[in-house]
């Protein structure tokens, strides 16, 4: 099966197994119900401007994660210019054994209440393949300048900080072993930190060091 048609049928499987497994009988956003506890944005801020960094243990992915392994996490760093109040870049760190030369696949995803379930909505354009910068014993990394994607080959162009803002999951694919490691990070708690970097820290000047 070409990788394309591969990711995106590993994709949605994953996505809607995600979805039925956050989903309860009261009329509860799924996002904003697990979000706090599960992904939670660490801010650390300068002169220059402020880093938001989170870390999420990898998906399921028929392997159970060993959560005590730094290297079963994905981890996602979003750096933001004090002068310019737009990102400097976004950087995705995912584990050491990745296949290099696949890099990783990103889309996003939005929810909308159906009754008594949650439809999940994929990113109609599609998954985007982003080529790995780096890789060492640790992760690998793949980093975005000014998070904005440019259109290419198995990728489309976009604005991660528009994405970021408004979706509600980002998915994020990659390959190890000739197998597909899924992961589904919930958005709502970025924009809750992102609004209180932009208000509370960026907003006024940096103290003085």
């Amino acid at each position: 099966m070409h990788i394309r048609r591969f990711v995106i049928v590993a994709v949605v499987a994953f996505s809607l197994g995600s979805l039925a497994q956050s989903t309860d009988s009261k009329p509860q956003d799924p996002g904003e119900a697990l979000a706090d506890s599960l992904v939670q944005w660490k801010t650390d801020c300068s002169p220059k401007g402020c880093l938001m960094q989170t870390d999420v243990l990898r998906g399921h992915s028929d392997d159970p994660p060993n959560a005590g392994d730094f290297r079963e996490y994905v981890s996602i760093d979003v750096g933001i210019s004090r002068k310019t109040q737009k990102p400097m870049y976004f950087a995705f760190f995912v584990d050491p054994g990745a296949a290099q030369d696949n890099g990783i696949f990103i889309t996003f995803s939005k929810t909308t209440r159906e009754h008594d379930s949650w439809k999940l909505n994929l990113d109609p354009e599609g998954p985007s393949r982003l080529m790995f910068e780096k890789c060492n014993e640790n992760n690998c990394l793949v980093r975005v300048q000014g998070g904005l994607v440019q259109e290419g080959k198995e990728r489309h162009e976009m604005n991660l900080l528009d994405k970021f803002l408004t979706s509600d999951h980002l998915l994020i694919l990659y390959m190890k072993d000739g197998k597909a490691y899924r992961t589904m990070v919930i958005l709502s708690s970025f924009k809750k930190a992102y609004q209180r970097v932009m208000t509370d820290e960026l907003s006024s000047k940096p103290s003085a060091q």
